[in-house]
């Protein structure tokens, strides 16, 4: 399954902030299992990759900005056992346009 704009730059900046060469590696190869949309937000599971080196750093996640979102969006990477298994982006109040267009991300720390 192809994986959609906004999920790749959300994976590209928690890449670029995280400081775990094994967590960058993991979010470069990343295969989509599949992707739900739930109105509120989206959840995009990922292919299991047992022979990925586990990271050791929780990842850190940016906030999702735009026109459509008054309170923004959160974004949450999880991890099973150190490998990619989802992320999760939600409208922080309301619901999340799809196709979302004209974003950016914010650093929130």
């Amino acid at each position: 399954m192809a994986m959609e704009q906004v999920d790749r730059d959300i994976l590209d900046w928690i890449a670029s902030a995280t400081g775990d060469a094994a967590l960058s590696k993991q979010i470069r190869a990343a295969v989509v299992r599949k992707r739900d949309y739930t109105r509120t937000g989206f959840f995009v599971y990922f292919e299991p990759d047992g022979s990925a080196e586990p990271a050791a750093a929780k990842p850190v996640c940016p906030m999702l900005q735009a026109p459509g979102l008054p309170d923004g969006a959160g974004c949450d990477l999880f991890l099973r056992d150190g490998r990619l298994h989802y992320l999760e982006v939600y409208a922080r109040g309301g619901f999340l346009p799809e196709p979302l267009d004209d974003y950016r991300l914010v650093d929130i720390c």
